[in-house]
């Protein structure tokens, strides 16, 4: 292996190259990353294109960009620079959707469809592995701070799930900046992280024997090396300065000055340079310029393209051209500029006041960057666009300002896209763009009654636009329904939303109304609701929605498995897996993985629960994140563990908790749930009353708030709270009388013999308790049917139906095992020990048995017991059957846990 070549930008790095040469010996099929940072003018550069050389001479492919941060705006560029040639050879490798996304974003075609940054960003990974499976790829990224957001994103995406494949990166970051790659998170242990601290005052004079045409004084040595800090770039440009009393105090006076200083005849391509970003030669208007610029140091031709030869001189440059010369420039550049939204841009740096026909330009260009999936450099073609048409043109004002808002939206910045549709409202306009401006302020309202009078003034303005007011009208049956609760009102909305987008010639309108309208009707237990959800899955599965816009596939599932049908539910969310990875959608991916955690929630699969919700925090970001989180800290809550705690304050720290009682009440849930299981019933039934409340509050029956009830219920009763027991039990009982429930019938039949057997009416209550479990069984609804065994078994007790409670206890027992949750478990067999008689003397243990007990007990197997007992498996196998008869347990496993909990004592 070759060791990284020493140049006179290397001096005094022999450790760090020894690294490099370390690193580059793991090159052999292993992901590994290198990541070389330290300050501006340090020598990153000069160590990472050592690192980038070594690694072409072991045979790996590799693929490099050097962004500029002129370039930092621009979609998709880093990830054209790595991919750009080879793409046209690798998609024949990908999925369909997944090569067409990959395309668009890289220009070499127009799809209808646009590309989705997520299957952009699926891409990206397949075309990784494609190229890996022929050779060790390495990405060589240079500057990595200036990646634009589009080309980071997805790049980090692919990292995170390489996998064995044989990628590596290498790349260099500047102080001050995050890594948008992430790259400790991707390759962990694979990572080499190099800090570049100063040169000593040796190497640096060195550097400076081997790079000035004229001897130094040491004196001079040290002092530049003092002033400098040993930082390469700073310390040769302090040594052109023959003046040893005008030494510049800053890296920036250095920069001014070495570009004040530059020939008169390299100014021109020195400014072309700093406006157009790193060009073909034949780019440059002035030849003899650029020459001279070139013979001055300050630009370097590589690879076919010039650029500055530090990015410290590219930003100082910029700075320096005079105001009226950048926007020349920018013209001149744009003029030379084939693609539509970088000519765009250079028009819009070129342009001062407003302009019609540049603003056009940039509307059809950040329309053209958000369809590639650029959405950060769609915003900023839109703020352009807005900013170059005249307020007086208020159409197109108001149609340019709504248009970054959506971007911003995209874009996850949703304050600014607050305040972009503030200005809309506060403009006057009215007719479609105001309606557009209130149906997007309504969905990020803080209230339901804001978000509902808002999508009112909506529909009561006056336009033509028939999708609009269809969609309208759907939003305001949501809000209006499913947020304020009065489903009554909304139900009547809904149908009407469908009635008129079914007369549209647009089908992914009419899906999102059929998919709002199934959504009215379950909460409101009418039985359209499943017949709404099929028209829409079936019209789904042939167009693409909108983006925000409910997936009535995952919409039904979930009021499915909240009726406790959970293997209906399973079904779809199946289907819907199925559908997002065919079409690369690592969104929908992200968001089923939360989807897949809440059923396997409800059913009592929370070491599933736990898998899911890591997996969906991958990518889960903002909302998705606090919704992974609430799942994540429901089950941990139901098992005791004081981590949900921690879920809990970063659920209620959000901005979601703020405006979503929901998401605030579910933190204080499960904190109530930990406070229950060590003991505190009184603290605990005011926090689960937090949300098992919200039925009241928000008038519609959500089975997220549903599903709170029976565990507050009980604690009520716990803390002599009958009163509030009642009022949620009535209210369990009011939605499972509209029927087409069987989980709220079930949970209803739990909180009514909870509440009978708290007055003291024992047998009117085994009557509900023994219903609520066989239902509770019948659906597989794992923590309600501990519940309700537990409920069961202490009224049976209690009613001196000792046998019959036994049995259900240590059902109750055995099921809170497998669930978790130990402090449950617990309880049961507290009360076990109450209603079991105490054993007769003949039904204890022999001397023999105690001993095999014992063994296994302590994790030996029948085979380890045999032999050190001196004596036949066979017997052994027989003294375990009388052991767990006369004991009362099913298995080894609950005979070890019997001890270790101090039930069960063995002699020998």
């Amino acid at each position: 292996m070759a060791a990284a070549t020493e140049s006179i930008e290397l001096v005094g790095r022999e450790a760090q190259l020894g690294r490099v040469d370390a690193w580059i010996q793991r090159l052999d099929g292993t992901p590994a990353a290198l990541l070389v940072a330290g300050e501006a003018g340090i020598g990153k550069t000069a160590v990472w294109a050592a690192a980038v050389s070594a690694a072409r001479t072991t045979g790996a492919l590799v693929l490099s960009t050097r962004p500029v941060e002129a370039e930092l705006p621009l979609g998709y560029a880093g990830l054209g620079d790595l991919l750009g040639e080879l793409a046209p050879t690798i998609v024949g490798e990908l999925p369909e959707p997944l090569a067409r996304a990959l395309e668009a974003a890289l220009f070499l075609r127009d799809d209808e469809a646009g590309a989705d940054p997520s299957a952009v960003a699926r891409g990206t990974l397949w075309a990784l592995r494609a190229l890996a499976a022929r050779s060790v790829v390495v990405l060589a990224i240079d500057d990595v701070q200036w990646l634009d957001p589009a080309s980071a994103r997805a790049l980090a995406f692919s990292l995170r799930r390489l996998g064995s494949a044989p990628v590596a990166v290498a790349a260099s970051l500047r102080d001050g900046h995050l890594d948008p790659l992430e790259l400790a998170t991707a390759f962990e242990d694979g990572l080499e992280h190099i800090r570049l601290e100063g040169l000593t005052t040796g190497a640096l004079g060195r550097l400076l024997r081997l790079r000035i045409d004229r001897q130094l004084p040491r004196r001079t040595v040290v002092r530049i090396a003092e002033r400098s800090a040993g930082n390469p770039f700073f310390a040769l440009q302090l040594a052109h300065e023959p003046d040893e009393s005008r030494l510049p105090a800053t890296l920036r006076d250095v920069v001014d000055r070495r570009l004040a200083t530059l020939p008169r005849a390299a100014e021109g391509a020195t400014f072309e340079a700093a406006v157009m970003g790193p060009a073909r030669p034949d780019a440059f208007a002035d030849g003899v310029g650029l020459e001279a610029a070139l013979a001055s140091g300050v630009l370097v031709e590589r690879e076919g393209r010039v650029g500055f030869t530090h990015p410290l001189l590219a930003a100082g440059a910029y700075q320096r051209v005079p105001a009226a010369r950048r926007r020349a420039l920018h013209r001149q550049a744009a003029e030379r500029t084939a693609g539509l939204e970088e000519r765009a841009r250079h028009l819009a740096l070129a342009t001062e006041s407003a302009d019609p026909a540049v603003a056009a330009l940039l509307d059809e260009a950040a329309h053209a960057a958000d369809f590639r999936g650029a959405s950060e450099f769609a915003v900023e073609l839109a703020a352009h666009a807005r900013r170059l048409t005249s307020p007086a043109d208020l159409e197109a004002y108001v149609t340019r300002t709504l248009n970054e808002a959506e971007f911003l939206y995209r874009a996850a910045d949703e304050p600014a896209a607050r305040e972009r549709i503030d200005v809309v409202l506060a403009s006057g306009v009215r007719g479609v763009l105001r309606a557009r401006a209130l149906i997007h302020r309504a969905l990020h309202a803080s209230e339901p009654e804001e978000a509902v009078a808002l999508c009112e003034e909506a529909i009561a303005e006056r336009h033509d636009d028939e999708r609009l007011a269809a969609r309208a009208l759907s939003t305001l049956a949501w809000q209006r329904g499913a947020w304020l609760g009065d489903v009554e009102a909304a139900l009547p909305e809904a149908l009407a939303a469908v009635e008129l987008a079914e007369r549209l010639d647009d089908e992914s309108t009419l899906a999102t109304v059929l998919t709002g309208a199934a959504l009215i009707c379950a909460i409101a237990a009418d039985p359209r609701s499943e017949e709404l959800f099929r028209r829409a899955i079936e019209i789904a599965d042939r167009t693409r929605g909108a983006p925000g816009d409910r997936e009535p596939r995952s919409a039904f599932a979930h009021q499915l498995w909240w009726r406790g049908d959970f293997a209906a539910g399973q079904e779809l969310l199946d289907g819907e897996l199925e559908r997002s990875r065919r079409h690369g959608d690592d969104g929908a991916l992200m968001r089923l993985a939360v989807f897949r955690a809440e059923l396997e929630l409800r059913r009592g699969r929370w070491d599933e629960v736990e898998r899911l919700v890591e997996e969906a925090l991958e990518d889960a970001r903002d909302y998705w994140r606090i919704a992974a989180l609430q799942v994540r800290c429901l089950a941990r809550g139901r098992r005791g563990d004081p981590a949900a705690l921690g879920d809990a304050i970063e659920i209620s720290a959000s901005p979601f908790a703020a405006s979503d009682p929901v998401i605030a009440a579910t933190a204080a849930y499960a904190t109530g749930l930990v406070q229950l299981a060590a003991g505190d019933v009184g603290g605990a039934a005011d926090q689960l009353l937090c949300l098992a409340d919200l039925t009241e509050r928000l008038g519609a029956y959500t089975d997220v708030v549903l599903a709170a009830i029976p565990d507050a219920t009980l604690t009520l009763l716990e803390a002599d709270r009958a009163e509030d027991a009642e009022r949620l039990t009535v209210r369990l009982e009011t939605r499972a009388a509209k029927g087409d429930h069987p989980w709220a019938a079930a949970a209803a039949a739990l909180c009514r013999g909870s509440v009978l057997a708290a007055a003291a009416d024992l047998d009117a209550a085994l009557a509900p308790l023994a219903d609520s479990r066989r239902a509770f069984e019948s659906m597989g609804a794992r923590w309600e049917l501990a519940r309700s065994l537990l409920a069961e078994g202490r009224t049976l007790r209690r009613a001196g139906a000792r046998n019959e409670a036994a049995a259900l206890l240590e059902q109750a027992a055995a099921v809170f095992g497998e669930l978790g949750a130990d402090p449950w478990r617990k309880r049961a067999l507290d009360e076990l020990k109450r209603a079991r008689p105490r054993p007769r003397r003949d039904d204890s243990l022999t001397a023999a048995e105690s001993r095999v007990a014992s063994l296994v007990a302590a994790g030996r197997t029948n085979r380890e017991v045999a032999s050190e007992l001196f004596t036949t498996v066979a017997t052994v196998e027989a003294h375990l059957t009388r052991i767990y008869r006369k004991l009362g347990l099913r298995s080894r496993t609950e005979l070890a846990r019997a001890v270790a909990d101090g039930d069960v004592e063995l002699d020998g």
